[in-house]
C-alpha cells in the first residue's frame, strides 16, 4: 500500500507532462511543415513547345465547350418556345 500512494498522486503529472510534450512536438512540427511551406520554389516554366502545345490544348477545349454550351443554349431555347 504505500507504493499506491505515490504512484497514484504522480500519475497526474506525469500525464500532465506527457501531453505538454506532445504539444510541444505538434508545434514545432507544423512550425516546420509551414516554413518547408515558404520556401518551396515555385514550379519551372515549360519549355516553348510544351507551351505551345498546352495552349493549343486549352484552345480546342474552350471550342468544345462553347459549341456543347450554344447547343445547350439553343435546344433550351426551342423548348421554351413550343412550351
Amino acid at each position: 500500500m504505500p507504493v499506491l500512494v505515490p504512484l497514484v498522486v504522480a500519475i497526474p503529472f506525469i500525464f500532465a507532462g506527457w501531453v505538454v510534450h506532445r504539444a510541444l512536438e505538434h508545434r514545432a512540427r507544423m512550425r516546420q511543415l509551414n516554413t518547408r511551406a515558404l520556401q518551396q520554389q515555385p514550379m519551372a516554366a515549360l519549355p516553348a513547345a510544351d507551351r505551345v502545345a498546352l495552349e493549343q490544348r486549352i484552345a480546342n477545349l474552350e471550342a468544345i465547350v462553347c459549341s456543347d454550351e450554344f447547343a445547350f443554349q439553343r435546344s433550351l431555347a426551342d423548348k421554351r418556345g413550343a412550351a
